[in-house]
């Protein structure tokens, strides 16, 4: 079977597997036989044993260079190795046709109609085309002077080629879909596993963030109040065994003060490694659980307000949420507030989220304050979903921080 690596192009082509071996050689001997007998379209030629024997020869050498047609083309310039493949092809065709009889010779010719669209450019196939028509229609012609048997085989041989080409045509069309497709799918594969190693550097960065971001905060906020509170009893201790320690009482209570305040911050801590789920509980839901979990633990008085209830898009509540927990931490950790409140409203128009507190305020115009203390991810946060971030605070007057967001 003819299996082809190049072409006049000088391009690989697909091979045309799916001809088998199999069908070309019974394509082949059904033509022979067909010249041989005749069918009832016509009689065969009155054969000599010489002829007999040379029909059979050019019918086996047609079909072991159909089968073996890769050797031209691996053997011969590239240029020319469609060129002499074909010619040589169409020469059996026509040899055949005149020793034999043209009966069963346009079966012959048929798989060459189907080798030259998979393997010959378009602007080749045409001359092809015509070259092995007229192989197949003209041994009739010069052999028994019967043109007007070939004019009307024309158009048959016509139809016959016109199918093959379309047939052909057809299926290599399907065949570079479903390459294209194969393709198509083994990048998607690649992409995606790309994407799945890249969604697991993104989680392994993350929670290495987390995890220093964690570790920050227990350096800078639990560790100091308990190393503060280690020094001042370590003194205190010391005073005491002297017999100078004068005010005990008040001593005590700035402990329990660093204490307190050391209580608190590891709350928030333990909170923060176990956030509620906002898709569960929802944004009211969320925050309520909140206060209660933390600021409520921490001896603070709390209180949430919620006017209507109302859906909000899944980043706006995440944003929000984010926002509310960085406020609330401020209110904590830094301002030493005994009282906090929450508040969320919606109208047509805007909705709105105020979080008030009664701690140690601080001076807007302190670059250092303004700048710190999570206000900047609060900023960021507002910005990304079009809110307009509000904070009214001085010192020793709380914190009022406001967020309108479009609906």
């Amino acid at each position: 079977m003819l299996e082809v690596h190049k072409t006049m192009t000088e391009k690989p082509t697909s091979n045309p597997q799916d001809h088998t071996n199999l069908a070309y050689i019974i394509v082949v001997l059904v033509g022979v036989v067909l010249n041989l007998f005749g069918d009832e379209t016509g009689a065969p030629f009155s054969f000599s044993g010489a002829e007999l024997i040379i029909g059979g020869g050019l019918s086996l050498l047609y079909l072991l260079l159909g089968l073996k047609g890769e050797w031209i083309f691996d053997r011969l310039p590239l240029h020319w190795a469609g060129l002499v493949f074909f010619s040589i092809q169409s020469l059996l065709i026509f040899s055949i046709g005149w020793v034999l009889g043209n009966t069963g010779t346009w079966l012959l010719a048929l798989p060459m109609i189907g080798w030259a669209v998979e393997i010959l450019p378009h602007q080749w196939r045409w001359p092809v085309y015509i070259v092995t028509g007229l192989a197949m229609a003209l041994p009739s012609g010069l052999h028994n002077s019967d043109w007007t048997t070939v004019l009307r085989s024309i158009p048959a041989f016509g139809a016959a080629i016109l199918f093959v080409v379309i047939f052909t045509q057809m299926r290599l069309n399907e065949q570079k879909s479903k390459q294209k497709a194969e393709l198509l799918s083994s990048q998607l594969q690649e992409k995606n596993q790309q994407l799945a190693a890249y969604t697991a550097q993104v989680k392994e960065l993350a929670t290495t963030e987390e995890r220093n971001r964690l570790a920050r905060e227990l350096h800078d906020s639990v560790t100091q109040s308990l190393y503060s509170l280690t020094l001042l009893s370590a003194g205190w201790r010391r005073l005491a065994i002297s017999g100078k320690l004068e005010s005990p009482i008040e001593s005590f209570a700035e402990i329990e003060e660093v204490a307190q305040q050391a209580l608190k911050e590891m709350r928030l801590l333990i909170y923060e490694l176990r956030p509620p789920a906002l898709d569960a509980e929802g944004f009211l839901g969320a925050l309520h659980q909140r206060l209660n979990a933390v600021e409520k633990r921490a001896g603070v008085e709390a209180r949430l307000v919620a006017g209507n209830i109302v859906d909000l898009p899944i980043e706006v509540e995440e944003a929000l949420y984010a926002i509310a927990t960085e406020a609330l931490n401020n209110a904590l950790k830094h301002a030493a507030a005994s009282a906090i409140t929450v508040k969320f409203q919606t109208d047509d128009n805007l909705m709105i989220l105020e979080v008030v507190d009664d701690g140690k305020g601080f001076d807007p115009e302190d670059s250092k304050q303004a700048g710190g203390m999570g206000l900047g991810n609060i900023r960021q946060r507002a910005a990304q979903i079009g809110g307009n971030l509000e904070i009214d605070t001085s010192p020793g007057e709380g914190v009022r921080l406001i967020i309108e967001v479009p609906r």
